[in-house]
């Protein structure tokens, strides 16, 4: 059957129950109808009541709507129809005429059941904007709405005042019969409303009038007055509504005020017992208690006496108390599961605790309040307020008699120092906390917060040691009141400090040695002290393992305190227990070296040495070796010894297979990392592990690594000659030959045997650069003693020598250094030896000029000066700067007999025509007096009759320089002369006249005798007249002036130079005078 067919049949069906005199059942077929389709059944009714049929059906919509008559149950077609509502019938009768009452009012209901006052008042107002004739019922309708909104109550209030004031009883009568679910609600309010009213003393007498004649309207009464107050409802025990009174009397009246003192805190102690007796929570109740004690102590109390009988108190007191012990309770353990040293999280647990405490104070007998009050400073100084915490400190500790202070003022003092401490008086912190350590037992929890507190203090101060043992103390007394302390009581931001020094200080009480005397001493003393020391080592231990375990649970995230109640445990001997906890770590961290090495060391001293060589190569695999210093020096020198002893051996099997074989530089890896875990195990005695590790990083190519383990070898032991020879290679590599040379030199000095071979294994250019360097470096030597005068120290004579009789066995065909030897020995005044050593060099084969020189000095001392002359003169010419080394071992009387005889011989060379022969007696003369003007004529003569004129210059040049006084002028003008002569031979006539003109000044007679005879006069003519007349060309007058005047001394009658003369004096006549 379709819609419009179904529709029809409903209609038909209206039509029979009307005509059959049956307007509710008709009108529930037609509203069957219009849910169906409303325009076929709207056509139906409105054509009956076109009829003047329809009249009934409007009445009964009418009294649908209005909730008069409930709607009639009908069944079609042996269905029950169940969806008819006074909704839709208002619909309906609203589609039939829009503008019925009825209908508006129904429709209006329904927006406020569903709670949309808003649209209410605005449909409100338009309807009586457009002059409706039901304006009183429109008008209370929307005061309801304001007044159920809240946002409006007094112009709500003010429309119900209105329409009450202009027709009481269509107004009272439509409040009853249309609004009656909200008559409470309007009462209340009423009730609120007048009672503001005469509190405030505003309006005027005739609204609150028509306000109360409209309340006794509406409540005759007295019903809802008196019923509807908080205290009736509380004592009639709906405690439900007894709250939500308390909750519509708590609001904020439009202009924002609300109740306040006396009134505000019975108020809220009214609310509270209504809580309490419907057993809502504990919190609500102590909130409301708690601002209502705060608002008004006095009138609180009278109300919580009033309403609760003694025994419900004290109910109240134990859930106060029960909610704040556990809300403690809480407190501490989200401390403890904190998983962030430095957050203070879970403070928010404290408000409620803090509640529970104020409220207790005030209920709770006077006896406990001392202990509510120091738990509420507790609190207090945990959630951050330190200063309040402080200040309810001081009034606890002023007691009324002063035989009670001995008891309860160690907790307080405790506290108290700790919230100086949070607001800076670090000084006062520290008196408090002293107070309290004095006093010790029996008040340990505030021992154990005054030694945290101290310890702290200390630790800020720079005191490490100190405040570690305040805390090692503290974790003996409690463990866990000492971590609270930890977690809340100190500041944040110091936690960490705290938690590094005391991991630290921990590490080294166990790193710490027995003294000097316990070891050193013997006998029963002895004995005893040794006992004594290892208590104290055990007791140590045994504090460090309680720091340790208070430490790891300070900071769960930090590895470093479970390896050390690892270390802890290992110390005080409990073996299987530290191999667990290595374990523990070990799967935290599987790859952890300094766990593995931990766990390495035990298994060694268990004697698994299998498994201890697995950890080991673990811990080489992962090459972490740097960190395990710290780590071993926990262990005793025993274990370690064998950990190191395991380690060097496994690193030298490893180089030893590597020789021959080509792997590359894995092998030598792997040793380096095996050496480095011995070395950090041996601690002091690593000079072996040292030296092949650094020998490791040369073949490695690490050269600066390696020799800084050369030098860590050399720090500890400063004679130890493979370091020196290691280091200086590597230096030599590295381009430092000088530094290289030095560890050399001091390597032989201290052990050639073992010098010499480093030396020898080198490749020839690398030796070379060394030997080369040794002899540079004995050669200093040895000049500094010539040039000193002074003896040589007995260190530098047998380095020295050690070094000479080394370079010889290094390079027994090197000459030089048989000569090195030899001159280090006649250094040192042992002429025998060298003369010993030189003969072995000068017999088989022609002797070399440094070696007869060598003898020379030798038969210099023994007396024979000719032979010894002859002996050095040969060194005079090819080097003189050995010749001058040999020289200056002589004494100056030595030197001058030499030089005497070695002029002597050149004389006679010289005049027997035998110049080269000459020349090497002439230098030696020269040399061996250190440049006497005679010897250097004598050579100067030599070198002009071989034609060596500039070398023959160079010595007059130093004979004129030096001077030979003014007695001398006849030799001074003599030398001029020569000098003249030598640049005559050089080709230089300008500086050759200068020098006959300075002879010709300085002795004329004797100049120009030695002129006249060599070059001769009309040679030294012509170089004047050629010079003057250069110097005239360049009109430098006083030079030709000067050689004109020279020239005509040398030959008066010279024309030429006369008419040189004159030209110049004319030419010279327009500038300076000459003379």
């Amino acid at each position: 059957m379709s819609a419009q067919e179904l529709v029809a049949c409903l209609c038909r069906e209206g039509d029979q129950r009307l005509a059959l005199g049956e307007p509710p059942l008709a009108t529930a077929f037609y509203l069957a109808a219009f849910s169906c389709h409303a325009p076929s059944a709207v056509r139906r009714v409105r054509a009956a009541l076109a009829e003047a049929r329809g009249a009934p059906v409007l009445a009964t919509l009418e009294a649908w709507c209005r909730g008069d008559s409930p709607i009639p149950a009908i069944h079609w077609d042996g269905m029950a129809v169940v969806s008819l509502t006074g909704t839709l019938a208002s619909a309906f009768l609203a589609t039939l005429c829009p503008d019925h009452p009825a209908a508006v009012l129904h429709c209006l209901a329904g927006l406020l059941a569903r709670g949309r006052h808003r649209e209410v008042v605005q449909r409100c107002g338009a309807l009586l904007d457009a002059h409706t004739q039901q304006s009183l019922e429109l008008q209370l309708t929307r005061a309801l709405a304001w007044v159920l909104s809240g946002t409006q109550v007094d112009t709500g209030l003010s429309d119900y005042i209105q329409a009450f004031a202009s027709s009481a009883d269509r107004t009272v009568a439509f409040v009853r019969s249309h609004q009656q679910p909200y008559l409470p609600v309007l009462v209340s309010t009423l009730q609120d409303h007048i009672a503001r009213s005469q509190q405030a003393g505003v309006g005027s007498s005739r609204q609150e009038t028509d306000s109360q004649r409209l309340l006794a309207a509406l409540d005759p009464e007295g019903t809802w007055s008196d019923a509807l107050s908080p205290e009736a409802l509380l004592r009639g025990g709906r405690y439900e509504d007894c709250r939500e009174a308390c909750r519509r009397a708590l609001e904020p009246d439009p202009t924002g005020s609300r109740p306040q003192g006396e009134h505000l805190a019975a108020l809220l102690v009214t609310r509270a017992a209504a809580a309490f007796f419907l057993d809502s929570g504990v919190q609500e109740l102590l909130g409301d208690l708690h601002e209502a004690f705060r608002e008004s102590p006095s009138a609180a109390r009278r109300q919580f006496e009033a309403l609760l009988s003694a025994g419900d108190r004290e109910r109240v007191r134990v859930q106060a108390q029960e909610a704040a012990d556990l809300g403690f309770a809480h407190f501490q353990e989200a401390v403890r599961s904190r998983l962030e040293l430095r957050e203070d999280s879970g403070r928010e647990l404290l408000a409620p605790v803090t509640r529970a405490l104020r409220v207790l104070l005030r209920v709770a007998p006077p006896g406990a309040r001392p202990a509510l009050g120091a738990r509420l400073a507790e609190c207090l100084l945990l959630a951050g307020n330190a200063a309040g915490a402080r200040a309810l400190c001081e009034r606890l500790l002023r007691p009324a008699k002063p035989r009670h202070r001995a008891g309860p003022r160690a907790p307080l003092l405790a506290l108290r120092g700790f919230c100086a401490l949070h607001v800076g008086d670090a000084p006062r912190a520290r008196e408090d906390f002293q107070a309290v350590v004095e006093r010790g037992p029996p008040h340990t929890g505030g021992c154990v917060r005054a030694l945290c507190g101290r310890g702290l203090l200390r630790v800020l101060a720079g005191s490490a040691v100190l405040g570690a043992l305040d805390y090692v103390t503290a974790c003996r007394l409690r463990p866990e009141e000492a971590l609270l302390v930890a977690k809340a009581y100190v500041p944040w931001n110091q936690r960490g400090l705290l938690l590094t020094v005391l991991r630290e200080e921990g590490r080294r009480m166990l790193r710490r040695k027995p003294g000097p005397g316990a070891a050193g001493a013997r006998g029963p003393r002895g004995q005893a002290a040794e006992t004594d020391s290892a208590a104290e080592q055990d007791g140590d231990a045994q504090g460090v393992y309680q720091l340790a375990m208070f430490l790891m649970e300070l900071d769960v995230e930090d590895e470093a305190p479970r390896l050390l109640v690892a270390d802890a445990l290992y110390r005080l001997g409990r073996l299987d227990e530290a191999h667990k906890a290595l374990l523990v770590a070990l799967s935290r961290r599987p790859q952890a070296a300094p766990v593995l090495a931990r766990l390495a060391l035990l298994q060694l001293r268990r004697g698994f040495f299998y498994d201890a060589n697995q950890l080991v190569k673990k811990v080489v695999q992962s090459g972490d070796t740097a960190c395990l210093q710290p780590t071993l020096d926990v262990f005793r020198d025993e274990d370690r010894q064998l950990l190191r002893c395991h380690c060097h051996t496994r690193a030298l099997a490893i180089l030893r297979a590597r020789q021959g074989r080509a792997e590359g530089e894995a092998p030598t890896r792997e040793a380096i990392a095996y050496l480095s875990l011995a070395i950090f195990a041996a601690g002091s005695q690593a000079n072996e592990s040292l030296l092949a590790r650094a020998r490791c990083y040369g073949l490695l190519g690490q050269k600066k690594t390696a020799i800084f383990d050369f030098n860590s070898v050399l720090r500890a032991e400063p004679g130890n000659v493979q370091a020196l020879c290691g280091r200086a290679l590597l230096r030599l590599a590295l381009d430092q030959q000088e530094e290289a040379v030095d560890d050399i030199f001091s390597a032989l000095k201290l052990d050639p045997r073992v010098a010499v071979p480093e030396i020898r294994s080198l490749k020839p250019e690398a030796q070379a650069l060394i030997t080369q360097g040794l002899s540079s470096r004995c050669r200093a030597l040895l000049s500094q003693l010539s040039d000193a005068r002074a003896p040589l120290s007995d260190g530098d004579v047998q380095s020295l020598l050690a070094t000479g009789e080394a370079l010889i066995r290094i390079d027994a065909g090197q000459l030089s250094w048989h000569i090195l030897l030899a001159d280090v020995l006649i250094a040192v005044g042992r002429h025998e030896e060298a003369g010993t050593r030189l003969q072995k060099i000068l017999d088989p084969t022609p002797p070399s000029e440094a070696a007869q020189a060598r003898q020379g000095l030798l038969r210099l001392k023994k007396g024979d000066v000719p032979a010894a002359a002859r002996d050095l003169q040969g060194l005079a010419e090819t080097d003189a700067r050995d010749l001058g080394f040999l020289l200056r071992l002589l004494d100056t009387s030595e030197q001058q007999r030499l030089a005497q005889t070695a002029a002597q011989e050149a004389s006679a060379l010289l005049n027997s025509g035998q110049p080269c022969q000459a020349l090497g007696y002439c230098s030696l003369a020269v040399l061996a007096s250190g440049g006497r003007a005679r010897h250097l004529r004598l050579r100067a003569t030599c070198l002009t009759e071989l034609q060596e004129f500039g070398r023959a210059l160079g010595d007059l040049d130093r004979v004129l320089r030096e001077g030979t006084g003014d007695c001398d002028l006849r030799m001074r003008a003599e030398d001029l002369c020569s000098r003249g002569r030598l640049l005559l031979s050089l080709g230089d006539e300008a500086r050759a006249a200068w020098a006959f003109a300075q002879a010709l000044k300085l002795a004329p007679s004797p100049a120009q005798s030695s002129l006249w005879e060599r070059p001769g006069r009309d040679p030294t003519t012509r170089v004047f007249l050629c010079h003057g007349q250069r110097c005239l060309e360049e009109q430098r007058y006083a030079e030709a002036w000067t050689a004109a005047e020279s020239g005509l001394l040398m030959d008066p009658a010279h024309g030429g130079l006369k008419k040189l003369k004159a030209r110049i004096r004319r030419e010279a006549t327009s500038g300076c005078r000459l003379h």
